[in-house]
């Protein structure tokens, strides 16, 4: 799905630079539902930056292969950052490697506590020079139970970003993703944002996590064929 939205994103742009904060593959085994890659093997292949930031060292080994596979006449620039992404997002905004007049598409495809609330601010922050389109995971599908297994609150404090994020505890999923939602307008300046929900099965009706993003998604949306609309909302 996200393919397929930077495959609209490029078609209206005509270029672009992409940040991935956590870039390694989450499923291994299944490695046709690696964004990374099937961002880089999208067409048209206007995407001329990348960002791929990972932590796992395993996961690292295979965004080098990768990056390797790449045709060695390629005049993109993939930048693979080894790390923590919340320690390394202030280099990469502040690093000049991304103009001013690029359009950036910045994924915060977290498991669950991985993107700290201080790194949303500092993206958003860089927004405000930078063109950069935010898609960040709310995972409300097993938010609850992580919650409540909690050991360590700090994690979860840094993740939410100050000290009343018990008030996520018990609230139904539509809520907690539009929480965020309020967050991004009334901290983070956007203008609107949108939670867009992500299902267990094609048929179901759980609501496995929401996708927060900026109203240009949901116009990409609106020019996509019927065909292409079925297949995002799919």
């Amino acid at each position: 799905m996200i393919a397929i939205y930077l495959r609209l994103f490029v078609y209206i742009t005509k270029h672009g630079a992409y940040i991935d904060g956590f870039a390694g593959p989450q499923e291994p085994e299944f490695p046709e539902m690696w964004t990374a890659r099937l961002v880089l093997e999208s067409e048209p292949k206007r995407l001329k930056q990348f960002f791929l930031c990972e932590i796992d060292k395993k996961k690292i080994a295979a965004l080098e292969e990768l990056r390797q596979a790449e045709p060695s006449d390629t005049k993109r620039e993939i930048l693979i950052y080894k790390g923590d992404f919340n320690k390394i997002v202030s280099s990469i905004v502040q690093s000049g490697k991304i103009r001013e007049k690029i359009a950036t598409f910045c994924l915060l495809d977290q498991r669950t506590f991985e993107c700290k609330w201080k790194t949303v601010e500092t993206l958003a922050r860089a927004k405000r020079q930078m063109k950069i389109e935010l898609f960040y995971f709310v995972p409300t599908g097993w938010l609850q139970r992580s919650l409540a297994s909690l050991q360590d609150n700090s994690v979860v404090r840094q993740w939410w970003g100050s000290d009343d994020w018990e008030k996520l505890k018990g609230i139904p999923s539509y809520d907690c993703a539009n929480r965020f939602c309020d967050r991004f307008m009334r901290e983070l300046e956007y203008k609107h944002a949108h939670a867009w929900p992500i299902f267990e099965r094609k048929e179901g009706k759980r609501v496995m996590y929401f996708m927060v993003m900026p109203p240009t998604m949901m116009r990409l949306r609106s020019l996509c064929t019927a065909h292409t609309r079925q297949q995002l909302d799919r």
